[in-house]
């Protein structure tokens, strides 16, 4: 059984203490920490409800091993920071991320925009969809290294972008910016939205006229 191993046991029981005396011991042992490690510490931090803790052990293992964070430990920071209501600080990661050329996959995208929708950041949700997609008009912020370093490996998937939209439109109340967006998505190659997405989105203002006046 590898320290990895036990340390992801440790991780899935939020075993804190016992997980950081393993790390000492598999340091004092010779062992090298790899990302999977700080994966997997960002993850027993998170679930012991340290998420500063997190972004410490990867600080301070990554310089002294002289490690180049993942996609994985990134995803791992980003949940870090969405699981405790920490919007702004998810972003900064996804930034950071974007300026090392590590390149988000789907995970990536689905926990910064469900995070958005449940903060009611409509205007952010817009701008990481025009990223993940390849939209012009994505933020610069989200662009550090060009239009094709945003977007995931195969693209956004229908199932996020529509659940994205309706976030938009029904949780945040911006339906006119959900509508607007969806027409720019539609000539998206290989993403299939549903033809009635559009009567969804636009189901609320449809029903309260009044909104308008």
């Amino acid at each position: 059984v590898t320290y990895n191993t036990l340390l992801d046991g440790c991780a899935r029981y939020g075993m804190l203490d016992r997980g950081m005396a393993l790390l000492r011991n598999m340091e004092g042992a010779g062992v090298t920490p790899s990302n999977f490690t700080l994966s997997v510490l960002v993850k027993l931090a998170n679930r012991s409800k340290r998420p500063e803790m997190a972004f410490e052990l990867c600080s301070e293992l990554s310089s002294k091993y002289s490690i180049r964070l993942n996609m994985h430990v990134y995803n791992n920071l980003v949940h870090a920071c969405t699981a405790h209501g920490n919007l702004p600080r998810a972003l900064e990661v996804f930034e950071q991320m974007l300026g090392e050329r590590v390149r988000p996959d789907v995970r990536t995208y689905t926990l910064l925009l469900r995070s958005c929708i449940s903060s009611r950041a409509a205007s952010e949700a817009v701008g990481l969809l025009r990223a993940g997609a390849g939209l012009g008009g994505a933020p610069s912020r989200f662009l550090p290294c060009g239009s094709a370093g945003a977007q995931p490996k195969g693209g956004l998937t229908s199932e996020l972008v529509t659940e994205s939209l309706e976030g938009i439109a029904l949780s945040c109340g911006k339906e006119e910016l959900a509508l607007g967006l969806l027409q720019d998505l539609k000539g998206v190659r290989g993403l299939k939205l549903d033809s009635r997405l559009p009567m969804r989105l636009a189901a609320r203002t449809i029903r309260s006229p009044s909104r308008k006046q």
